[in-house]
């Protein structure tokens, strides 16, 4: 059976009363749309979109890592999800 809605809010409505009992598990299918969240889109495109701009020199990607999550733990933990 399929019930025609939108988002609203972040929250399914139907277009009509479905008559489902609370607490029915549904599944949920996006159609595209006409909107322009959907079009394809080349990376030059959505980093024009962005605002995002071309790395000068690598010292940009440079970031200081948080004490409380130490390096090790974190490469160490991805290396047993790798496995």
């Amino acid at each position: 059976m399929f019930y025609r809605g939108a988002i609203r809010n972040g929250v399914a409505v139907f277009d009509e009363r479905a008559g489902l009992p609370d607490g029915t598990p549904v599944l949920i299918e996006a159609e595209p749309s006409d909107s322009d969240f959907w079009p394809d889109r080349t990376v030059a495109d959505l980093a024009r979109q962005q605002g995002a701009k071309p790395i000068g020199s690598l010292r940009d990607l440079v970031i200081d890592w948080p004490d409380e999550d130490p390096v090790d733990e974190f490469l160490a933990l991805v290396g047993r999800a790798r496995r």
